[in-house]
């Protein structure tokens, strides 16, 4: 699962990034965190499409934004080989062009997902500079069903199920892509899987499920989730790149650990439980009046059977800590 190197990392050098998916809310916060950050040198922001207004404001010293598509191979090569890139030392790259919202799907969506990933990858191989790729994951890619331990570790079974949802196919189709560079040569492979990111503008799924006029869950079910605050995954992250721990898996997770029922209250929430055969039909009834943004077929599991993320790993080997409480009206 791991591959560990012993490459001693200079005293002082600064890490200079690529954010692929700059314009999402993790892409947004991330980029301004480390153009920010005394230990990060340069960063460079990509995405499809003209330079976000929010981006604006960085230090055009410290943060570049190219306009660029991950399935463009043309629009990929520029960008590898402009000054950017080459001139800028980018030596890490953080994938986060993922399309992240379960309303938008189809084979286009999964060429995004999973070619766009692969393609990205083996360019960052094929080039030679970059050291790091960094790919952000979730916990939606374990299978989860009555067997399942409440904690789960790194090697825990995926959902393999050709029944899932695309959301959840894409994701582990495109872990198993990175999965199978984890033994490449001079650069390493970090995915990380988050607990579900919950807070002001996230745009999250579970976020959007407490943040629903009605809360429904399964008649008979009341599991535990953890959700993790942005402050958090954005600490993550930044240990990530710092951190020489070779390539590997690691899960990350939050501080607060409370049941759907719990959590919907927090939330200022009624919630309501149903039995199973009919909470599709009444998703799928509040998404066509515009109640809710959230997909029910997307955990479906996640209803029935806890997800907590064992993060040993990330605890001893990074060294995340979490320390942000959920404040869902922040």
């Amino acid at each position: 699962m791991a591959r560990t190197r012993n490459t001693a990392k200079s005293p002082g050098r600064k890490h200079n990034v690529l954010i692929t998916g700059v314009s999402s809310t993790v892409g947004r916060h991330l980029a301004m965190h480390l153009a920010s950050d005394p230990r990060i040198g340069f960063v460079l922001g990509t995405a499809p499409g003209p330079r976000p207004r929010f981006l604006a404001a960085l230090d055009p010293s410290r943060f570049r934004y190219i306009p660029s598509d991950i399935l463009r191979p043309r629009q990929v090569r520029d960008l590898f080989h402009g000054p950017e890139f080459t001139d800028g030392g980018i030596d890490t790259v953080i994938h986060l062009a993922f399309v992240s919202h379960p309303n938008l799907r189809g084979p286009k969506i999964h060429r995004l997902n999973v070619q766009g990933t692969k393609g990205l990858l083996d360019r960052c191989i094929e080039g030679g500079q970059v050291r790091k790729f960094i790919f952000k994951s979730s916990d939606v890619v374990y299978r989860l069903d009555p067997t399942t331990p409440v904690y789960l570790n790194e090697n825990a079974d995926l959902n393999h199920d050709p029944e899932a949802d695309q959301w959840i196919q894409d994701r582990v189709a495109a872990e198993m892509i990175c999965r199978s560079r984890m033994d490449t040569a001079g650069m390493d492979v970090v995915i990380l899987r988050f607990a579900s990111i919950v807070g002001r503008n996230v745009g999250g799924q579970l976020n959007s499920y407490f943040d629903s006029g009605l809360v429904f869950k399964a008649l008979g079910f009341d599991p535990l989730l953890n959700l993790v605050h942005m402050k958090d995954v954005i600490e993550a992250i930044r240990l990530a790149i710092q951190k020489d721990a070779g390539s590997g898996i690691f899960n990350i997770a939050g501080i607060d650990t409370a049941t759907i029922s719990s959590f919907a209250e927090l939330n200022g929430r009624r919630c309501v439980a149903l039995p199973e055969t009919g909470l599709m039909m009444m998703n799928w009834a509040m998404r066509k009046l515009r109640m809710t943004e959230y997909y029910y077929s997307v955990d479906r599991d996640r209803m029935r059977y806890p997800c907590l993320l064992d993060t040993t790993r990330a605890r001893e080997i990074l060294g995340y800590q979490p320390s942000r409480c959920i404040e869902f009206r922040e």
